[in-house]
């Protein structure tokens, strides 16, 4: 029994759909969370920064041809596509689907190219890069393309930003010089730390519009937004696996993860922080299913065109 309560902790989709749950149902007692979601996701950061191993990624640092391809394209020209795909179809999700397509690598997906078949150590490099980059063009590209509708500038969004990002990574490798034997000890029972964690700050955010997601349940605006999430994501893997031809099938395969599987925590803050709408809110937060979801069938694609996982 407690084995299982152990694996449903560190399940993304379960913490999601406990936070949302808690923070719809006992909002007005799990609000006073909402202010310390910046502290909640510097920690997560942290944490997750303490397991990155730069020089083990070093050997990919000369195919520059395919770094710059893949950041370019993940952070400026992906999120363009998708704001006037969007635009055209669905204006009311433009502004969500570009945060969401805007946002990093997310930090499991080293683990998540391993199980798929793919490169760990080349999706350190993409983790690490686009991370870092980041907090320069988040707000460069909402500034351009939704500029009329944020009332915040660049510095500020910048600043933001590299308060959860650029401290939490310095500080990690700060940690990991002076104490590197405790720092092992640290990251194999950070997991649990980072969930809870995680849970809290989806908790605190969605208390604050807990009435608005109750009407958008009731008013079936969810399931449209979890369809139009469903082809967002199935579009990232389609962009991911082709967007580097030229490599070899395990390199386009850790792409599509470094792609597909980003940093929805970063674009949840980001949004409840900037963007108080619900419209923006709510698919960003509910983006977590279909971005778990996915991963079955991509595995099995993986595995139909000859790559053991």
């Amino acid at each position: 029994m407690w084995n299982r309560i152990v694996l449903l902790s560190q399940s993304y989709v379960f913490v999601l759909i406990a936070s949302l749950a808690i923070g719809v149902g006992f909002h007005s007692r799990v609000v006073f969370l909402a202010p310390y979601s910046t502290l909640f996701l510097a920690i997560i950061f942290f944490l997750s920064a303490l397991k990155i191993n730069l020089k083990e990624s070093l050997r990919y640092l000369s195919d520059k041809k395919m770094l710059f391809s893949v950041n370019v394209f993940m952070l400026l020209i992906l999120p363009v596509i998708v704001y006037f795909a969007t635009e055209f179809i669905y204006p009311s999700l433009a502004l969500p689907f570009m945060i969401l397509a805007a946002m990093p690598s997310g930090m499991t997906s080293p683990f998540l190219s391993e199980i798929s078949g793919g490169t760990q150590s080349l999706a350190l490099v993409f983790t690490v890069s686009t991370s870092l980059l980041a907090p320069i063009t988040v707000p460069l590209i909402i500034g351009v393309l939704a500029g009329t509708e944020v009332s915040v500038g660049f510095l500020t969004m910048f600043l933001s930003l590299a308060k959860v990002i650029f401290i939490p990574f310095i500080l990690a490798h700060i940690v990991k010089y002076f104490w590197e034997e405790k720092v092992r000890v640290i990251t194999k029972n950070s997991r649990p730390v980072s969930m809870i964690l995680l849970g809290l700050l989806i908790v605190g955010i969605v208390a604050k519009q807990a009435d608005a997601i109750l009407s958008s349940i009731q008013g079936g605006t969810s399931f449209i937004y979890l369809i139009g999430l469903f082809i967002l994501f199935i579009a990232f893997h389609v962009f991911g696996y082709f967007l580097v031809f030229w490599r070899n099938k395990k390199d386009r395969v850790t792409i599509t993860v470094c792609l597909t599987y980003l940093n929805f925590t970063l674009a949840v803050y980001l949004a409840d922080q900037f963007f108080k709408e619900p419209h923006i809110l709510i698919p960003i937060v509910l983006s977590v299913l279909p971005w778990s979801i996915l991963l079955i069938p991509f595995k099995y694609f993986v595995k139909r065109i000859g790559i053991v996982s």
